[in-house]
C-alpha cells in the first residue's frame, strides 16, 4: 500500500509533477521516472486509483467502486507496459440488454434480432445491412439513422428511443453521443451471433485487480506521493508570465494534469458538467445471481445497470456473490461526486475551450486524461496518450 510521502520535493537536474493518480496519473509517474525523472505526485484522495478504485466486500468480493471498467485493446504496446506491474487473465465481457420481457446480448447481434423483433424481420433487416453495409461487422446507430432505408432508420431510431436514450443528443436527433468507454458498443448492430462486447484483439483482466498493477507502478525510488493533498494548494499559475510556481517557486519541469480543468483556475468560468451516477452493493449468500456479468436496463426508472463483480474478477468465493447497481445518471458539477463520463454538448465543450485558452502560454502544464480533456476514453486508449506525451517531452 503506497504510503503518505512527507518529506521535501527531490531536486535533481529532471523534475517533474503528476496531479491526480488515476490510471492516466500512475502511468505518467511511472514513465516519466523510467525516462529518467525525479517525480512527486499529489492526490486528494486517500488513495490512487481514481475511477479504477477497487475495494474488497466483507465477503471476500473485490469490487470496482465506480462501476465496471474493462480493459481491451489492440495495441500490444500498451499490454506490454501494463504485464510489467501485474498477471493478467483472458476475459470476454459479456453485457445483456434487458427490454419488457427479453434479455438479448448487447451489442444488438442477429440473435438480438431475432428474439426482438422476430425471425422474419430480423431476416429482413440482415438482409437490408448487409446490402446497405457490405462487408461492415458492427455498424452504429449514427449510420443506420444516415441510410436511405426505411427499415435501418427504424431500426436506428428503436436503438435511440430504448437502448440510447440517456446519451443522445436530443438537440439534433439521431446523434449519438460517445458514452464513458465501458457503453462504447451499446450504439452498434453487429452482423453475426458474437455475445462479446468489445472486439479487440487483446482483452483482459489483472489477476489481483487494477490497485496492486497502479500502486506496483508507483514503487520506484524517483517517485514520490502524497495522498491526501490537493496540489492546488502548492501549484499556482502565472498567467501572463505562464510560469508555474510550486511553493511560490518557479517550477520548470513538466507538469501533468489529470483532474478537471476548471479546477485549476477556481471555476472562473463557471464549472464543467458531467454526468453522474449512484452506485449501490448488495451482498447475496449464493453462487451467482445473473448469467452475465452486467445486465443493462435503460428504461428501467431506478437503476440502469446491474454489475455482478465475481463474474468479472473470476474469483474462486463459493456460496457469496455481490451486486452493483447504478441509476440513471444526473448533471453535476464541482466534483461532488465522482464524474461517470462528460456530459458532452456544444455549450459545455465551449466552456471547455475557455479554460484550455488559458493554458495556450504554458506548454509545460500538460492536462491528459478523461477529466482534464474533457473526453471518453478507455484504459488503454489513456495509457496510449501518456505514451505518445512522454515520448515527446
Amino acid at each position: 500500500m503506497i504510503e503518505h510521502n512527507r518529506g521535501t520535493f527531490a531536486v535533481g537536474n529532471k523534475e517533474a509533477l503528476v496531479i491526480g493518480l488515476g490510471i492516466t496519473g500512475c502511468t505518467a509517474a511511472r514513465m516519466l521516472a523510467d525516462s529518467g525523472y525525479t517525480v512527486t505526485c499529489f492526490e486528494r484522495a486517500s488513495h490512487v486509483g481514481g475511477r479504477l478504485f477497487e475495494d474488497v466486500r466483507p465477503n471476500g468480493i473485490r469490487v470496482q467502486v465506480y462501476g465496471p471498467r474493462i480493459f481491451h485493446t489492440d495495441n500490444e504496446a500498451v499490454y506490454r507496459f501494463l504485464m510489467r506491474f501485474g498477471s493478467f487473465y483472458p476475459y470476454r465481457h459479456r453485457v445483456l440488454l434487458s427490454f419488457e420481457d427479453k434479455t438479448v446480448p448487447l451489442p444488438l447481434n442477429t440473435h438480438s434480432l431475432e428474439v426482438l423483433f422476430g425471425e422474419n424481420h430480423a431476416h429482413q433487416l440482415l438482409i437490408r445491412l448487409q446490402t446497405y453495409f457490405p462487408g461492415k461487422k458492427r455498424i452504429s446507430t449514427d449510420e443506420l439513422i444516415r441510410s436511405t432505408d426505411k427499415m435501418l432508420i427504424d431500426l436506428g431510431r428503436f436503438m435511440i428511443d430504448n437502448i440510447l436514450t440517456l446519451r443522445v443528443n436530443r438537440r439534433s436527433p439521431g446523434s449519438f453521443i460517445p458514452a464513458d468507454d465501458s457503453y462504447i458498443n451499446d450504439a452498434m448492430i453487429d452482423i453475426g451471433t458474437d455475445d462479446c462486447y468489445y472486439e479487440d484483439s487483446i482483452q483482459a483482466m489483472p489477476m489481483q485487480g487494477f490497485m496492486p498493477l497502479m500502486e506496483s507502478m508507483l514503487a520506484h525510488p524517483a517517485i514520490s506521493v502524497y495522498l491526501n493533498m490537493d496540489a492546488l494548494s502548492r501549484i499556482s499559475i502565472l498567467e501572463n508570465s505562464a510560469k508555474i510556481l510550486l511553493d511560490g517557486v518557479p517550477f520548470n519541469g513538466p507538469v501533468i494534469f489529470t483532474p478537471s480543468i476548471d479546477r485549476l483556475f477556481d471555476y472562473r468560468f463557471g464549472a464543467i458538467p458531467y454526468r453522474a451516477t449512484k452506485v449501490a452493493f448488495q451482498d447475496f449468500d449464493r453462487d451467482f445471481c445473473n448469467e452475465s456479468a452486467v445486465i443493462f436496463t435503460p428504461k428501467d426508472p431506478e437503476c440502469v445497470r446491474i454489475t455482478e463483480s465475481k463474474q468479472i474478477t473470476l474469483q474462486d468465493i463459493d456460496g457469496h456473490t455481490t451486486i452493483c447497481t447504478e441509476t440513471p445518471y444526473h448533471s453535476m458539477v464541482k466534483a461532488h461526486t465522482e464524474p461517470f463520463e462528460p456530459e458532452l454538448n456544444e455549450e459545455n465543450l465551449a466552456l471547455l475551450g475557455k479554460y484550455m485558452d488559458l493554458l495556450q502560454n504554458c506548454s509545460s502544464l500538460i492536462p491528459l486524461g478523461r477529466m482534464a480533456l474533457y473526453r471518453n476514453m478507455s484504459i488503454a486508449e489513456s495509457i496510449e496518450q501518456v505514451m505518445q506525451t512522454i515520448a515527446s517531452l
